[in-house]
């Protein structure tokens, strides 16, 4: 990537993606209200192009009605209308999904009738009951916990890691998300809080800089810095860091009690932390043109800092053969798990590596979080919000040899 490219601009802003988006979505309401006109009475169609209308120009209406959120972290109409048109949307898909499954099954099994006359309701119950499943998943943040043993540690030696990953603080994120989060990371006594990026989501602040909708994420985020881990709180950016401003970004994270690392390392003593911006992996070094950014970051490990345990934070899940023996912790998300299977996703592009805990051998290991937080419809579907705590530790020595 040349050195003055911009930042990679964000995958919703490409036209084609929302055109193609669209289309599906109108091509799927008109099949499902061509389907209510079959089954249903004709008050009953009425009734449901009403509720489709409303919830479509809902989505449309939703950045012309008011700020997204007030001041004090309260949702606000704008955000009530812009999730009501988007949990609509996803019901009309999976319920034309379920539809046309049970109509194939219809035309191939006859006998199948009573399906037939009742498909509507059948589909309809099953995408709303996965909905409402997705919005449960969203909403309960676990803690997934695995430990990881090492010989880099003093013998007997343990570190508790929380990760951290794809918050997404933004106007239509809740206060109450940020708060499970949090109270789930508190919980876990961490030693060290590890956060890779995508922090934010959205525009923080206004044209002054100013930080109104944010200061009760801020004020929340700042109780795990202000419970005081032993070896602090660090991030890295993400790709949602950057697409509406990364200075008032920066702020937010600052005021938020984590120290941010953009292509830098810092020693702590027992681990060494990389700290990849989000393209590193796509810039070229200043210092070696054969290297990437974080490829060169990796290499200026000196013979003693590899002696520790060294733990590289990326947002991306993009593993460069050349650093694969070097780190021995890799920490991404940006996947969310694949957030709204099985529409298609991040975790869709980045073969191989889509989430949970992976061997790359020579002793280096990746973990790929599903994130805490959300983008778009506060929903979730087989891949729930989480926090990782990860306990690594070194074997107690033998007196006995």
């Amino acid at each position: 990537m040349k050195k003055n490219a911009p930042h990679m601009r964000r995958f919703s802003n490409r036209p084609h993606f929302w055109f193609a988006v669209l289309l599906i979505i109108f091509f799927a309401h008109v099949y499902l209200y061509l389907a209510v006109g079959r089954r249903l009475s004709t008050p009953s169609e009425a009734v449901w192009l009403c509720i489709g209308l409303a919830a479509v120009m809902s989505s449309a209406a939703a950045p012309h009605v008011g700020a997204p959120r007030n001041a004090t972290g309260k949702i606000s109409l704008r955000s009530v209308l812009q999730r009501w048109g988007a949990f609509w949307n996803i019901l009309v898909l999976f319920t034309a999904f379920f539809m046309l499954v049970l109509e194939i099954a219809y035309h191939l099994h006859p006998s199948y009738g009573d399906a037939h006359r009742i498909s509507l309701w059948l589909s309809l119950s099953a995408a709303g009951a996965l909905c409402l499943y997705g919005l449960v998943e969203a909403r309960n943040v676990r803690s997934t916990s695995f430990v990881l043993p090492t010989e880099k540690l003093p013998p007997g030696g343990h570190l508790r890691v929380v990760h951290l990953t794809d918050l997404h603080i933004g106007p239509f994120m809740n206060v109450g998300q940020i708060a499970r989060a949090v109270c789930a990371t508190l919980a876990a006594k961490p030693d060290i809080v590890l956060i890779t990026g995508d922090i934010v989501d959205g525009l923080v602040g206004d044209e002054k800089g100013e930080l109104p909708y944010y200061v009760p994420f801020s004020k929340k985020l700042l109780e795990i810095a202000e419970s005081a881990p032993r070896l602090g709180v660090w991030a890295v950016p993400g790709n949602h860091d950057y697409y509406e401003g990364f200075e008032n970004s920066a702020a937010f994270i600052e005021n938020s009690g984590v120290t941010l690392l953009r292509g830098e390392k810092v020693d702590l003593g027992e681990v060494v932390l990389l700290g990849a911006d989000d393209l590193d992996h796509a810039w070229q070094s200043e210092r070696d043109e054969n290297l990437t950014k974080s490829e060169s970051l990796v290499a200026s490990l000196s013979p003693q800092e590899r002696e520790k345990f060294v733990v590289l934070l990326r947002h991306r899940p993009v593993v460069e053969p050349s650093t694969v023996g070097i780190f021995d912790l890799q920490l991404s998300g940006h996947t969310h798990g694949g957030q709204l299977l099985p529409l298609p996703s991040s975790m869709h592009r980045i073969p191989g590596k889509p989430k949970g805990l992976l061997g790359l051998g020579r002793g280096s290991s990746l973990y790929v979080s599903n994130g805490a937080g959300f983008v778009g419809p506060p929903m979730r579907f087989f891949a729930p919000a989480e926090i990782a705590v990860i306990d690594i530790v070194a074997p107690v020595s033998n007196p006995f040899g």
